[in-house]
């Protein structure tokens, strides 16, 4: 048995619940945040105590050579329960982050086998480093890209969870039969090549299905632009028959007027009421409010804004745009419509008090457009400050608005206050 010493006491959990904090950040869990944070705190205590109970009991090297049985499995069965995804999302997740955790755990054991010391201080002293520097390294780079995919991308977590999970059992294998790695020199660089070959393997994995996520998305949004295109295109033809006819109907206002003269010296009243109800009907039915110079954007504002008038939405508009040339404006058009799409989709529901939508939209000394209303419920931002949606389908808008700003140099900011939720876009 392995004399027991402070620093080996420490080693012990020190490492493991780095192994579990790494986990933690790049899993997605059924609970909030915090509520999983506490949760995987308390069900994992028990497996922290007993951990070092075998581990003094048995000794480092019988230890390692159980520690599936004691460690690893109540780790995957407390990790599987807490996570959202049971599927190869949280296996290969555990299994890259347990790689990753086996490899310090032996090299730091290698490292003080051969130094001068025999009281697990150097032991201590890599992982103390070793840890902390490795859960930088993956907060920073890595958590918030890989919980991104693994929210969105369904497909290819198998072979991912496979190939991870058989490095991690490789892994295992090298380092703890027929004997602790440190009495086998000679096999040291199999353990290199191993986890060099794990290492490579599972960064190559993580930017395919980063290839793949941005791939479908990607697709995703080019077919819901389309379909905006098509949309806006009919709502535009519309805008412009609507026009016509109400040129149409001015000239012909002389004639309307003539002939109700008549009826009324004739004393045609009842016929003379009829007639001009009907010409107001008619006139009503194809009235389209003059919101801007562009026809495009003119169209787009009238049909939003009649869909918001239907569902008894008031709308605020302040739209201090005088032109746009016709290429930018069916692009902002598309962006304008998602913005205010989804303010009607959030006060649709609200009582008639709450249903206001204010629109704002200025052209100097820069091109600024924003909506805000009100909003039932809680609105979950992510680490960007933009708004994430878990169901399936929604967010397509806001991704359709960030990508706009991405390639057109502007900023897209969403704010929340005094239960009212806000989206502004300023051109640079």
């Amino acid at each position: 048995m392995d004399s027991v010493t402070v620093f080996k006491l420490l080693s012990a959990p020190y490492s493991i619940i780095f192994h579990i904090v790494m986990f933690f950040m790049l899993n997605e869990y059924r609970y909030p945040r915090k509520k999983a944070a506490l949760m995987t705190a308390f069900l994992n205590v028990p497996i922290i105590i007993l951990t070092v109970i075998m581990y003094l009991l048995l000794g480092s090297e019988r230890g390692g050579q159980l520690a599936i049985l004691f460690y690893i499995l109540p780790q995957i069965a407390v990790s599987f329960f807490l996570s959202r995804y049971h599927d190869g999302r949280v296996f290969s997740t555990y299994f890259f982050v347990s790689g990753i955790f086996i490899f310090i755990i032996q090299v730091s054991n290698l490292l003080d086998y051969y130094s001068p010391y025999n009281n697990y201080i150097v032991m201590f002293l890599v992982r103390l480093i070793a840890f902390p520097i490795t859960l930088f390294l993956m907060i920073s780079y890595l958590a918030k890209p890989y919980r991104r995919v693994m929210n969105v991308l369904r497909t290819g977590w198998n072979m991912f969870a496979y190939i991870s999970g058989i490095y991690t059992f490789i892994l295992l294998v090298v380092f703890n039969f027929p004997n602790t790695l440190s009495k086998r020199p000679h096999d040291i660089p199999v353990l290199v090549l191993v986890f060099a070959a794990m290492l490579l393997t599972g960064i190559y994995c993580i930017k395919t299905l980063l290839s793949q996520h941005n791939y479908y998305q990607q697709q995703e949004l080019n077919h819901y632009l389309e379909q905006q295109m098509e949309m806006m295109q009919q709502k535009i033809n519309h805008a412009e028959e609507a026009e016509k006819n109400i040129t149409i109907y001015r000239h012909d206002l002389r004639h309307i007027l003539t002939t109700l003269g008549v009826m009324l010296s004739e004393g045609s009243y009842d016929e003379a009421s009829s007639y001009i109800e009907q010409n107001i009907g008619v006139i009503e039915q194809d009235t389209s409010t003059k919101w801007c110079g562009n026809p495009i954007l003119n169209a787009m504002f009238t049909a939003y804004f009649a869909e918001a008038k239907k569902q008894n939405i008031e709308i605020i508009a302040q739209l201090e745009i005088s032109d746009v040339p016709s290429d930018k404006a069916t692009v902002l058009s598309l962006v304008f419509a998602n913005a205010i799409e989804n303010a009607i989709h959030a006060v649709s529901e609200l009582p008639s008090k709450d249903r206001v939508i204010r629109v704002k939209a200025i052209q100097s000394p820069q091109l600024m457009f924003s909506v805000s209303n009100h909003y039932s419920g809680s609105i979950m931002l992510d680490e960007n400050g933009v708004p994430t949606s878990g169901e399936e389908g929604h967010g397509i808008g806001i991704r359709s608005m960030l990508a706009y700003c991405e390639r057109n140099n502007a900023v897209c900011d969403f704010k929340i206050s005094d239960e009212w939720f806000a989206v502004r876009i300023v051109k640079r």
